[in-house]
């Protein structure tokens, strides 16, 4: 174990302690779109679902073994109603939701073709189903590559067009690295085109995008009008929702299925009725004009911070800095744009170390976290922040691109003083 921490140590990989708390200063780098961690109107309104509840604590048990409350279903009953769906399944995190779905739900002679940048939960999920050995992976985002891997896993597997096998896909609205979003209209498109219906499953993963995006924040699927032909939609809570959990939104038979086959599910304590009040003053509160304000917001926010941005870059080398923008995919509004913006440079450490001395709290990521090429900090713009604040980090960002410069042509004329 300590070599292998070593190794990550000398490829320059962030190796972690959790020794010290978060340090103080704007948050540009949490996933808290919406700025509702601190907000004291939706404390006010958590409370008050506390103060109504006659239970606050834990189930102490499984859903399966003592821990199925009329708070769980209710709140499922909720989720179904808001988000359109037949059924609707809670989890204890995105993680567990992910992993639960992809290890139980593929049967054998059924195939997954998938984003190659999916997350991890997903492909961990995958690995243990009896379709691990049936992954066909596409070329991130690309509808080429995505329907090239469907026509090949087709070929190679008559028993999908013959409808006893499914072809499931596997992507997410808004990935989390780049900010970028997935083509979904053309993977319907394509799913549609080619495998019948009975055979088809798209499962898509809204972590990054629910609260944010959407009527009412109910994600990228709704906003493209998709809800009605993509099959599983997964739901965290955790970022742009302000607590914890996930739902999954699926079939019955599905949600029935998972239940009695997902260990993640099976053998997990049930979510503490606390944090269902939680859940529910958060779905309150965003429903509300408070959610809609918000995310106007963020959006005339994220589109200041990004030109702000690009203006200030004009004159920087583009190893030192530069902005790295993906295009919106076919059937978006040209007036999406994601919070998050990853800034690519040669050098993510020693930026990351210059911001953390300034008060925030950055990650940097590097090869071979990241291809080369890719190394970068990643940026997230809050529905709260100022003009100000992210003025500030912008003059901070350019302020470290001049130092970086003064000191390279300091070694250079050093180089060439030596050699005199």
């Amino acid at each position: 174990m300590n070599g292998a921490l070593e190794a990550r140590r000398k490829h320059l990989v962030p190796t972690l302690d959790l020794a010290k708390p978060v340090q103080p200063g704007p948050d540009v780098y949490s996933n808290d779109f919406l700025s509702l961690t601190n907000d004291a109107d939706l404390r006010q309104l958590y409370m008050d679902y506390l103060n109504k509840s006659p239970r606050i604590f834990g189930v102490a048990g499984s859903r399966l073994l003592g821990g199925n409350s009329s708070d769980h279903l209710n709140f499922e009953n909720r989720m179904a109603k808001f988000f359109d769906s037949p059924a609707a399944l809670l989890f204890n995190s995105g993680y567990d939701a992910n992993v639960a779905f992809w290890h139980s739900v593929p049967q054998r002679g059924d195939v997954i073709v998938l984003d190659e940048l999916v997350h991890a939960s997903s492909r961990d999920g995958m690995a243990i189903s009896r379709a691990s050995k049936a992954l066909y992976l596409f070329s991130h985002n690309s509808p080429t590559s995505f329907e090239e891997q469907v026509l090949l896993a087709l070929k190679e597997n008559p028993s999908i067009s013959k409808g006893k096998n499914t072809l499931f896909v596997a992507v997410e609205a808004t990935y989390s690295m780049d900010g970028d979003f997935a083509p979904i209209p053309d993977i319907v498109r394509v799913v549609e085109k080619y495998v019948p219906k009975e055979s088809a499953h798209i499962m898509v993963d809204e972590a990054h995008s629910t609260g944010v995006f959407g009527p009412q924040g109910r994600g990228v699927v709704h906003m493209l009008g998709l809800q009605d032909r993509v099959h599983t939609v997964l739901h965290t809570f955790g970022k742009g929702r302000a607590l914890t959990g996930a739902v999954i939104l699926t079939s019955p038979t599905i949600r029935q299925y998972v239940i009695n086959y997902g260990r993640p599910f099976i053998y997990t304590t049930a979510l503490p009725i606390s944090l269902i009040c939680g859940l529910n003053a958060s779905f309150d509160y965003l429903e509300g004009p408070v959610g809609d304000h918000r995310r106007s917001e963020l959006r005339r926010l994220c589109k200041y911070f990004r030109g702000s941005l690009q203006e200030a870059l004009k004159h920087i080398p583009p190893n030192l800095l530069s902005l790295h923008s993906p295009p919106l995919p076919a059937g978006y509004s040209d007036d999406v744009i994601s919070p998050i913006t990853p800034i690519l440079t040669s050098y993510p450490m020693p930026l990351s170390d210059f911001l953390n001395s300034l008060g925030y709290a950055v990650q940097g990521i590097p090869y071979p976290v990241v291809p080369r090429g890719q190394e970068r900090i990643r940026i997230s713009v809050h529905a709260l922040n100022t003009k100000e604040e992210l003025d500030t980090l912008i003059a901070r960002l350019t302020q470290w691109a001049t130092m970086m410069q003064t000191m390279g042509a300091q070694v250079q004329a050093a180089r060439i003083q030596s050699r005199l």
